[in-house]
């Protein structure tokens, strides 16, 4: 992935219901206070070592997992790898260039990938670079078996081009693709949106024929880069997908819609700034124990997916934190999907830590996890685990929404992995240098569609420093990737909330049916 960065009271009646609502509320807390979130269970996911040993071997991971209906498909800088998602037994693990020839699309691969598992039809959908940078490829498997067979189609844009950071996301009705487009000389000049209707890719064999593309040149409107299309689980019936994207010109994101999307002949609406959405932009690396800040912590770019839940879109983003000023913080956000406006957002951060590298997932339950990256200064090992506290680390916290759309903590932050060693960097261990080195670029959270209640979470983390076998004779820091399952929970024995509003609904009625039925019989009620 290239480097973007263009822009741095009381009346005897209310009594009586009154009593009804204190009578039940207790109820309503009791159920509240049997729910919970816990960790249910993680396992470890690919690493440097091993995409290394599969013949390919970058860096940064570029972090990216989806959750099947018994499976968890990981992608990275170099391989394609399959888990079972309950154990964490890896069924595949192959070669990017392995793969994408075996769904279709040989010559190579080159990384930027990306994976979502499809509720709708219970298939997978991957994408990502082809052997030139102006090729995005895009496989579909056949079935939610991701061993396979997978069938596959290709983007090409200008030879000598390339078709960066590419994004993707869908609904019942479209698959979306974003790209950072870079000249031959690797100049930034715009960004493309891909509108793919969703039969021409999962109705048969995969087609771009009825494909509308859109591309901003960089002097054009301000649609801004790294864009990312609603992925929305509820069904699109009005064929129009909501887009976020961090602008081009200003610290500040902006927000447009696509219309027509299950046909050849999208539309795109011009975009406009989401007011509010500004932010202090944070250009310094993220810290370590051993003092040093060159862990590479990216632009303001929503890097993962925007979750779209009962018209409201859900975002997270990496910002310099105003509450720990001097420090990034992982900021959430909640948007109006069908106007824009800017309706909640939040932080995660503080205590001297930075956060960073931030995905969000939201059910219909009203349930969300983002997970999300710290690291600090802080050699102090308060937990007992043997590591520095500011070793970078993969955290996730829970949310439910609450009555505005908005999220409010749920439970406290959930440690999920630790960086083994504190100093992660660029070069030798023995003589660092001062570069700044890739993070990321982006981390995932994805809920289960067999019960949507789990969550999955891919995160990436350091385990050590090692000798990669025949590409260097010198340490090097390793990264590692770790899936964690994170589960909302509530007792069988006490219903659900939903349940206690239907019993004050009913006993509210009752009341006032007392009121008006005993016209004759001189009770009052």
């Amino acid at each position: 992935m290239m480097s973007f960065a263009p822009k741095h009271a009381a009346i005897p009646r209310r009594t009586k219901l009154a009593a009804v609502f204190a009578s039940v509320l207790p109820l309503l807390a009791a159920g509240a206070a049997e729910a919970s979130v816990t960790v249910a269970n993680g396992f470890e996911g690919g690493s440097q070592l091993i995409n290394c040993a599969l013949g390919e071997c970058f860096r940064p991971p570029d972090t990216m997992g989806a959750v099947g209906t018994t499976q968890f498909l990981e992608t990275s800088n170099g391989s394609i790898r399959i888990y079972d998602k309950n154990t964490g037994a890896v069924q595949s693990s192959v070669n990017m260039e392995a793969f994408w020839a075996a769904a279709g699309q040989p010559g190579g691969a080159g990384g930027d990938q990306r994976v979502l598992f499809d509720h709708y039809t219970n298939r997978w959908i991957v994408s990502g670079f082809g052997p030139t940078g102006n090729i995005v490829n895009i496989a579909v498997s056949n079935s939610a078996d991701a061993l396979g067979p997978w069938q596959s189609t290709r983007i090409t844009g200008v030879a000598g081009t390339t078709l960066d950071y590419p994004t993707l996301s869908l609904d019942n009705k479209g698959v979306y693709i974003g790209t950072n487009n870079f000249n031959s000389s690797d100049v930034f000049t715009g960004t493309s949106v891909f509108v793919i209707p969703k039969t021409s890719l999962f109705g048969g064999a995969p087609s771009l024929t009825d494909m509308t593309t859109f591309t901003t040149p960089l002097a054009g409107p301000n649609n801004g880069a790294a864009i990312q299309a609603a992925l929305n689980w509820q069904g699109n019936p009005t064929n129009t997908t909501a887009v976020m994207a961090d602008s081009k010109i200003s610290d500040a994101q902006v927000f447009y819609r696509l219309t027509g999307v299950n046909g050849p002949a999208a539309t795109q609406s011009a975009s406009a700034i989401i007011t509010g959405s500004q932010y202090t932009y944070y250009g310094d690396g993220g810290r370590q124990p051993d003092g040093s800040q060159v862990v590479d912590l990216l632009s303001p770019r929503i890097s993962a997916n925007v979750a779209q839940l009962n018209g409201k879109l859900y975002s997270a983003i990496t910002v310099e934190n105003p509450n720990d000023l001097g420090h990034s913080g992982v900021r959430w956000s909640v948007v109006d999907a069908l106007t824009g406006s800017l309706i909640k957002q939040g932080f995660i951060g503080g205590g001297g830590y930075d956060y960073y590298e931030g995905s969000i997932a939201v059910n219909e339950f009203g349930e969300a996890v983002i997970g999300y990256n710290r690291s600090g200064f802080q050699t102090d090992d308060t937990n007992g685990d043997g590591l520095a506290d500011g070793n970078i680390s993969f955290l996730a916290r829970a949310f439910l929404v609450d009555g505005t759309g908005g999220l409010d903590q749920y439970g406290s932050d959930m440690l999920l992995r630790v960086s083994g060693i504190s100093d992660y960097h660029c070069s030798t261990r023995a003589n660092p240098a001062a570069c700044q080195e890739r993070w990321g670029d982006y981390s995932a959270v994805t809920f289960d569609p067999t019960n949507h209640h789990d969550f999955f979470a891919i995160g990436e983390y350091a385990s050590q420093w090692a000798i990669v076998p025949n590409v260097t004779t010198t340490e090097r820091a390793i990264w590692n990737t770790y899936i964690a399952k994170i589960a909302f929970a509530q007792s069988a024995a006490v219903p659900e909330p939903v349940t206690y509003l239907l019993v004050l609904l009913g006993l509210v009625l009752a009341t006032v049916s007392t009121r008006r039925g005993h016209p004759t019989t001189g009770v009052s009620p």
